[in-house]
């Protein structure tokens, strides 16, 4: 065990801290982490709590994810913490503490996937492995300014991994290199992708106020510098849906599902959660399978009406990833239940739709670490790699 891996609130004292990979492949030399949601054989995956960890046998199989990485040639160099039961999105632990976010320490890292985040902005790994249900891979990106992608619903296997919601679940992949985002999404990727050309982003008008002047004018560098232009959009409002809709709508999915999954665990061990996540899971049980099914509905409307939308303008569309930089550590409770709203009303959309969104980092800015996102159809994880990479040449990525 290395000294920072003594960090209890940044690294699982229960392990793995190392494997050696199996094979030579394209990730020859690239060390990684993963979430403490993905298991590995012979060890506990402890879902960020004590408790669940103390009540849960070993796992006798390893994730495909994992095995892959391995695979492919590269080193694992550790278990990294995650909020509870991977529901926040503040990065925060009463158990093993908050990771310190190293470009913002007075800040939350965000969550659920801090861990990962963190180790990859301190240097200790290259790149690491999250999950993404409703924005546990994008908020801590933009918190730890790292790339972050959500790869489209399904496209990375989650065998092995701890379930949270089905509808939305899945895994997703940081680093500091865009270049080796797209080295690792190819190495996991079971799909050829053709990279398309994109000229045009869509932003709506509902979420452009979201944008600072700051982070407005970088994004427009970076499209001009590209040949890129940006098309404003009406497309919430034309479909009668706001982001406070869209939150509630994904919120009212997730909480059933969680319930449906976790209710037995939860109905003895609830009083060992974060009090902040316990009142979650309780209003989650208030959800009648009624309030789930009209919410899934209106789901498959909204998909079928942005995939259309998206499809026949041929363009991704920008998102700001989160509504500003990361809120400071002693945030007040209620200021950050309101926060969170907003944040999930933004993350929600390509979480409802089953798209993939690329985090693309900003720095500099008055507000802190945050950026922007490009969102695009399913399977499109190369073509929007690829748009960044047009934005971001000459910048450093």
């Amino acid at each position: 065990m290395s000294t920072h891996q003594r960090d209890i609130s940044l690294y699982c004292q229960q392990g793995p801290f190392q494997i050696a990979p199996s094979h030579q492949g394209a990730l020859d030399g690239y060390s990684f982490v993963f979430k403490d949601l993905f298991d590995v054989d012979g060890f506990t995956t402890g879902a960020g709590n004590p408790t669940w960890l103390a009540t849960h046998p070993k796992a006798q199989k390893t994730s495909p994810i994992i095995e892959a990485l391995l695979e492919q040639g590269a080193s694992c160099v550790g278990r990294v913490q995650t909020d509870e039961l991977a529901y926040s999105l503040n990065g925060t632990n009463v158990h093993y503490g908050t990771p310190v976010n190293p470009l913002a320490p007075e800040c939350i890292p965000g969550g659920s996937s801090s861990g990962s985040a963190v180790a990859v902005a301190l240097g200790h790994a290259d790149f690491s492995i999250g999950t993404d249900t409703g924005g546990s891979v994008r908020v801590p990106a933009s918190y730890c300014g790292l790339y972050g992608l959500r790869p489209t619903l399904g496209a990375l296997s989650l065998k092995h991994c701890f379930k949270l919601s089905k509808s939305f679940d899945t895994a997703g992949l940081f680093t500091r290199d865009l270049t080796l985002m797209k080295t690792v999404f190819e190495a996991l990727n079971q799909e050829q992708q053709q990279a398309n050309q994109i000229d045009t982003l869509c932003l709506d008008q509902d979420i452009a106020k979201f944008l600072s002047k700051e982070r407005l004018q970088m994004l427009t560098k970076w499209c001009e510098s590209a040949g890129i232009s940006i098309k404003s959009v009406r497309f919430l409002a034309d479909i009668g849906l706001d982001l406070a809709s869209l939150s509630l709508m994904f919120r009212t999915i997730q909480g059933f599902e969680i319930i449906q999954t976790h209710e037995q665990w939860l109905s003895q061990h609830g009083d060992s959660l974060d009090p902040r996540i316990l009142e979650r899971v309780q209003w989650a049980r208030t959800i009648t399978e009624d309030d789930y099914l009209s919410a899934k509905s209106e789901q498959a409307n909204f998909t079928q009406s942005l995939v259309n939308c998206i499809r026949m303008s041929k363009v991704a569309w920008l998102i700001p990833t989160t509504p500003m930089g990361p809120p400071k550590l002693d945030i007040a409770d209620a200021a950050l239940a309101q926060y969170r709203t907003e944040l999930m009303g933004l993350t929600s959309i390509a979480g409802l739709a089953g798209l993939p969104q690329l985090h693309l980092p900003m720095s500099g800015l008055p507000e802190g670490p945050t950026g922007v996102s490009l969102m695009g159809l399913a399977n499109s994880e190369s073509t929007l790699i690829a748009t960044a990479q047009r934005m971001l040449e000459g910048e450093v990525s």
